[in-house]
C-alpha cells in the first residue's frame, strides 16, 4: 500500500477528493494556510499498483504537477472497504508509476565513493574465488557487488528521455566495470609476485575461469535475461536486490577473469573476458530497456528546452556518447561474430571426429574455445575437449585427430588439450534381478 499526500489549492479540492471517493479509496483532508494561497492537505491509501492509474485520472481532472505530492510505502492501513480495494486491484497488472519507477531506482544508487569501493572489493573476491576455484566466494562477490543501479538507471533514462540519467549511467558503468578490470589485473600481478599463488598456473585450465575468456550466444542470452529481469523487478513488486546478484553474475567475474588473464600474460584470456564482459553489458541494457517499453513506460509529454543552451550541449554530448558506444559495440560485435563462428566450427569438427567408430565409448562433456582474436596475437587458439569415459583406456591419436579436422575447418592453427572423466557403468545383464524375500532383522517376513 502506497501513503500519497497531496496539496491541493482549494478551488480544486472538492474535484480531487470526489474522484478518489468514486474509487472508494481511503481519503482525509487537513487544511492549510500558507501565505495568501489557501491550500488543503489530501491524503489517500491506495494500492502500490493503482497509484498511476489514479494519478492519471487526476491529472484529466485539473491536478499539476506544480502542487506538492509524496508517496510513501505503508505498512498497513485500515479503513472501510480496504480489503476490496486490495483484491480488486490485485488482479490489474503490476507496474509502478513511472515517478516511482524513477525514484526507486535513484533510492538503489550509492555515492560514487562507496561505488567505486564496493565494485573494486567485490572483483577483489571473485578474483580470489576464481583462483581457487571456489564458486562460494565467488557467489559473494556478486551479493557485494553495487552494479544493478547504474544498469538499470540507463534504461529507464532512454525510455524516459531523461539524458543526464542515461550519461550519468553509462559514466558510472564505464568507471565501475573499468575499476573492476584495472583492480582485478593489479591484485593478480600481487598474488603472482608474491606468490601467493604458483607463477606457472595454468590459469587457462581453471574450469572457473575457462568459461569466462570467450563470448558465445549463451552468454548475450543470459544478459538480456538478467536485464529484462532487474527491470521488471524494479517496476513491479519484485525483488531487485536477488536479480542485482544475478546481473552481477553475469559481469563481476568476467572482469575478475580479464584481470587474471592479463596479469598472467594470457591476452587471448584478457582479451576474451572483455569482449565478453563489453557484450553482456549490452544485452544486459537492451534488455532492461526493452522491457521497461514492453511495459509501457514512455516520455512525459513536457517540453524539454532541447534548443536552449543547456540542452543543445546535453544533446551533443548524448550524441557522442551514443556515437563511442555505437564503435565500441561494433567493434565488439565483429568480435563475437567471429569466436561463435569459430566455436561452431569446433564443436562440428568435434562431433565429426568422435563419431568415428573408434570412439564410440567416449561422450562429450565440454569443449572450450579459447578466444581467436584478430591477427597474431592471439594464435595458435587452445582448444579443451573434455570427454567422459568407461575405462582408462589412452586414445593417444586423438589430440592430434581434433586438431587436424579443426584446422581443416576453421584454417587457424589450434592446440588441443583431452580431459577425461572417468566413471563406471552397471551392466544390467550380470545384476540379480530375482526379486529376494522381505526381511525384517534377519527373519523372513
Amino acid at each position: 500500500m502506497r501513503l500519497v499526500q497531496v496539496v491541493v489549492p482549494d478551488e480544486h479540492c472538492e474535484d480531487i477528493v470526489s474522484a478518489l471517493r468514486e474509487r472508494e479509496l481511503g481519503v482525509s483532508t487537513t487544511k492549510e494556510t500558507s501565505g495568501e494561497d489557501d491550500r488543503t492537505l489530501v491524503s489517500f491509501v491506495v494500492p502500490a499498483d493503482a497509484v498511476e492509474q489514479v494519478l492519471d485520472e487526476l491529472y484529466d481532472i485539473g491536478f499539476s504537477d506544480e502542487w506538492y505530492i509524496v508517496s510513501l510505502e505503508t505498512e498497513f492501513a485500515s479503513y472501510q472497504g480496504v480489503d476490496e480495494v486490495q483484491d480488486r486491484w490485485a488482479k490489474t497488472p503490476n507496474r509502478v508509476a513511472p515517478r516511482t519507477l524513477r525514484s526507486k531506482a535513484k533510492d538503489m544508487r550509492r555515492n560514487t565513493r562507496s561505488y567505486l569501493w564496493l565494485m573494486t572489493l567485490s572483483t577483489v573476491i571473485a578474483t580470489a574465488g576464481l583462483l581457487i576455484g571456489s564458486p562460494a566466494v565467488v557467489v559473494g562477490s556478486m551479493v557485494l557487488a553495487p552494479i544493478v543501479s547504474p544498469m538499470l538507471t540507463a534504461s529507464i533514462g532512454l525510455v524516459r528521455d531523461d539524458q543526464r540519467m542515461v550519461l550519468d549511467s553509462l559514466r558510472m558503468q564505464g568507471i565501475g566495470l573499468g575499476l573492476a578490470v584495472v583492480g582485478a589485473t593489479a591484485f593478480s600481478w600481487l598474488l603472482k609476485v608474491g606468490l601467493a599463488v604458483p607463477a606457472e598456473l595454468a590459469v587457462g585450465n581453471v574450469e572457473l575461469i575457462a568459461i569466462r575468456f570467450s563470448p558465445s550466444i549463451l552468454s548475450v542470452v543470459v544478459g538480456l535475461a538478467a536485464g529484462a529481469a532487474g527491470s521488471f523487478s524494479l517496476a513491479t513488486k519484485g525483488q531487485v536486490t536477488i536479480v542485482g546478484v544475478m546481473v552481477a553474475a553475469a559481469l563481476i567475474p568476467t572482469a575478475a577473469a580479464a584481470g587474471i588473464g592479463f596479469a598472467w600474460g594470457r591476452p587471448a584470456i584478457g582479451v576474451g573476458s572483455v569482449v565478453l564482459l563489453t557484450m553482456t553489458i549490452v544485452a544486459v541494457n537492451l534488455g532492461a530497456y526493452l522491457t521497461f517499453k514492453y511495459m509501457g513506460y514512455e516520455p512525459d509529454t513536457v517540453d524539454r528546452g532541447v534548443f536552449t543552451t543547456d540542452g543543445l550541449r546535453r544533446t551533443a554530448t548524448l550524441a557522442a556518447t551514443v556515437l563511442v558506444v555505437v564503435a565500441v559495440v561494433g567493434a565488439v560485435g565483429v568480435g563475437t561474430y567471429q569466436q561463435v563462428t569459430y566455436e561452431r566450427s569446433v564443436n562440428a569438427a568435434t562431433t565429426e571426429v568422435l563419431q568415428r567408430a573408434a570412439y564410440d565409448d567416449l561422450g562429450v562433456v565440454s569443449v572450450t574455445a579459447e578466444y581467436v582474436g584478430v591477427g597474431p596475437l592471439f594464435e595458435p587458439s587452445t582448444v579443451t575437449v573434455t570427454l567422459s569415459r568407461t575405462s582408462d583406456r589412452p586414445y593417444r591419436q586423438l589430440p592430434n585427430e581434433l586438431a587436424r579436422a579443426i584446422d581443416e575447418r576453421t584454417g587457424e592453427r589450434v592446440t588441443v588439450q583431452v580431459r577425461y572423466q572417468d566413471y563406471q557403468q552397471s551392466n544390467v545383464s550380470t545384476v540379480d534381478t530375482r526379486r529376494r524375500p522381505n526381511t525384517v532383522l534377519g527373519v523372513e517376513a
